[in-house]
């Protein structure tokens, strides 16, 4: 019968330990103020109901759960929460919440506002919003809604769907988080760890560490974060965006206006500040190219400053920066189309590069070194030295807006240099041999048509021991002293070989004079002279030669031709004469080489 007794008794507890105490939603109120210690800056508001459950831990469930700033001002809402509590409190009568977990909440976060930006008397922060929800030790979120909201930094966003928890948030505990959601319909999860929020809240730096990882964008970081007036992060960073587009799309942002590649990979040592970025010992990859070294980004100014060393084993520019602007129209034409150049107000920039493979749109360079400054809207660009052709490049330019036109100077000198390869880049394939090059010019414009009406400077080329490709001087001179001239086969048969050739061009408002012009070999000496006029694109050339001997003189008797080309450089007429013979046309016009 006792024994009876005794079950009935246990059944009955447990029956009433699993039933629903309803409680006063006043006194529920008044008592969760309490037990988060009173805060003048935040209030819990009475709930629409609650009820008091004992098994199988004691908790509260309550409906309506609502907290508000100082000013009324509603911080966070839930239709149900749960409330675990503390067993030991309880039964020394204390009302003490160690846990909750809040269903389908609405959270505003105006960072403007405290408690979560700083406010007369003391700034609150995160670390002291973490100290006001003392003693709880975790926060459980379910299907539930932020709102960031930020007047002062045009900011109104809405982050959905948000599940996940936060543990540590006791006094000296490691802060830990585990979130999901979705932002503008782009699932995302957040995880990570404070190791000491209150030494944070002071201003010093604590360890942290953190991952992020989206469709979009991928992110881990490691190291120490300083929250205070002024933030301060550095530490190990570890970041990816599979597509730069995208991302610009997704937060609607234009996309970087230099980079052309859509990926990036880097990994790097960071220190950030509010207006300053620091990235030591950094790797970047995009578009399957690859540098590494340091860069520093300043914004105090308020305009973006970029300064570092960067390196690379092979660097190929096009597929990062995008194919370069055509200086042609469809027709063939000079284009009228404004330069791409209103990057040059956006940002100032100090850049080295080096490296050992460097593929210039083309132009292969080895052991490349080059310099990039970009200050106040004017770019400077030098090449301080490259192999090229095999022989040694070096080179500076400058860009710089004067108005609505784009002023430019360059200069270039190859020396010991391969030349007919450097031609052949530059066209046809017109020449062989070694030798040296050398150009200064300017011009200014809105477009390539207009800069290259005023282009001037000069240039010049010496070359030794090669040959002009398909013009065969020293052939037409040969025998034209046993018959006629067939000016159409003998003088495009194979190549005319020198010793020397020397040009001197000068430039001036577009037209390209030959000042000299020298052909120099054991059977053959020619001189060119004549203009190219750049912007009709049209060619006013003469070639005079001469038979010559073994001491390189021209024998009296000796044969000379003369070779006029003129008309548009894309079908000159070429036109020849044996000595004071007429004019003999060298079959159809053909594309000057």
């Amino acid at each position: 019968m006792a024994w009876g007794l005794a079950i009935a008794v246990i059944v009955t507890l447990t029956a009433c330990g699993f039933m629903s105490w309803q409680l006063s939603a006043t006194k529920l109120g008044d008592s969760l103020n309490a037990a988060f210690g009173a805060s003048p800056r935040l209030h819990w508001s009475a709930p629409k109901a609650a009820s008091l459950s004992l098994l199988p831990w004691p908790s509260v469930v309550i409906v309506g759960a609502r907290l508000d700033d100082a000013y009324g001002v509603n911080l966070l809402s839930a239709p149900e929460a749960r409330l675990n509590l503390s067993l030991i409190d309880l039964l020394r009568g204390r009302f003490i919440p160690t846990g909750v977990v809040l269903v389908s909440p609405a959270v505003t976060v105006d960072v403007d506002r405290p408690p979560f930006a700083g406010a007369e008397g003391g700034a609150m922060g995160p670390a002291s919003v973490a100290r006001v929800l003392t003693p709880l030790t975790s926060l459980r979120l379910s299907n539930g809604v932020l709102h960031l909201i930020s007047a002062k930094r045009g900011l109104d966003t809405v982050i959905d769907n948000v599940q996940g928890r936060f543990d540590g948030l006791t006094i000296g505990d490691q802060l830990r988080f585990n979130l999901s959601a979705v932002w503008r319909s782009q699932p995302f999860t957040l995880a990570g760890a404070f190791n000491d929020p209150e030494t944070a809240a002071k201003g010093e730096a604590s360890a942290v560490v953190l991952a992020f990882d989206s469709p979009l964008a991928k992110l881990a970081f490691g190291g120490a974060l300083a929250p205070g007036e002024k933030p301060q992060a550095e530490g190990d960073l570890t970041a990816s965006v599979r597509s730069i587009a995208a991302l610009a799309a997704f937060l609607d942002v234009p996309p970087p206006p230099v980079l052309a590649a859509d990926d990036i990979a880097l990994t790097a040592r960071i220190k950030a500040a509010p207006d300053a970025l620091t990235l030591g010992d950094a790797k970047a990859t995009s578009a399957g190219q690859t540098v590494e070294g340091a860069l520093e980004i300043d914004d105090a100014a308020g305009r973006p400053a970029v300064s570092g060393t960067l390196a690379s084993d092979a660097l190929a520019l096009e597929p990062l920066l995008g194919p370069p602007a055509s200086l042609f129209d469809p027709s063939g034409g000079w284009s009228r189309k404004p330069f791409p150049f209103s990057i040059l107000r956006s940002f100032d920039l100090d850049l080295r590069l080096s490296a050992a493979h460097l593929d210039v749109y083309g132009l292969p360079l080895a052991d490349a070194a080059a310099s990039l400054i970009l200050e106040n809207g004017k770019l400077d660009m030098v090449l301080i030295e490259a192999g090229a052709y095999g022989g040694r490049l070096k080179g500076e330019a400058a860009v710089a807006y004067a108005g609505r036109d784009l002023k430019m100077n360059a200069r270039g000198e190859l020396s010991d240099a391969k030349i007919g390869e450097a031609i052949a880049d530059l066209g046809e394939p017109v020449a062989t041999g070694t030798g040296r090059a050398e150009f200064a010019v300017e011009a200014s414009g809105v477009s390539p048509a207009a800069a290259i009406a005023t282009l001037t400077g000069s240039a010049s080329l010496k070359a030794a021991d090669g040959s002009i490709l398909g013009v065969n001087l020293e052939e037409a001179l040969r025998r034209s002293q046993r018959r006629p001239l067939d000016v159409e086969h003998d003088l495009r048969l194979g190549a005319t070989a020198f010793d020397e050739l020397d040009l001197s061009l000068a430039l001036s408002n577009g037209r390209t004079s030959v000042q000299s012009g020298r052909i120099i070999s054991r059977g053959v000496s020619a001189e060119l002279g004549g203009d190219i006029d750049l912007p009709a694109q049209t060619l006013d050339l003469r070639v005079d030669a001469a038979q010559t001997g073994a001491d390189g003189e021209k024998p009296r008797d000796g044969a000379r031709l003369r070779v006029d080309i003129d008309g548009p450089w894309s079908a000159p007429e070429i036109r020849a004469a044996v000595d004071d013979g007429a004019p003999q046309p060298v079959g159809d016009p053909q594309p000057a080489h």
